[in-house]
C-alpha cells in the first residue's frame, strides 16, 4: 500500500488488488462482530464500492482486449 498526498493536504491510500480484497474481508469481519459501528460500516461501503468498480474496469478491458 502507498499513501500519495494530495495538493488539498488530504492523502490517499492506494493498493493493489489483492490488498484492496484483504482489506474489505477484514472490514465485512470487523462490522459482522460489531454492526453498530457506523464509520466501519461506511468504510466497508465505499471500499466494497471501489473494489466494485475495479472490476468492471478490468471486466470492459478484458471485453475490448483483442482475442
Amino acid at each position: 500500500m502507498q499513501f500519495i498526498a494530495t495538493p488539498g493536504g488530504e492523502e490517499v491510500a492506494v493498493m493493489n488488488a489483492r490488498e484492496a480484497l484483504i482489506v474489505e474481508v477484514a472490514l465485512s469481519l470487523y462490522v459482522m462482530q460489531n454492526p453498530d459501528s457506523n464509520i466501519a460500516v461506511r468504510v466497508l461501503r465505499e471500499v466494497s464500492s471501489a473494489n466494485e468498480s475495479r472490476q468492471a474496469r478490468l471486466g470492459e478491458a478484458a471485453e475490448r482486449a483483442p482475442v
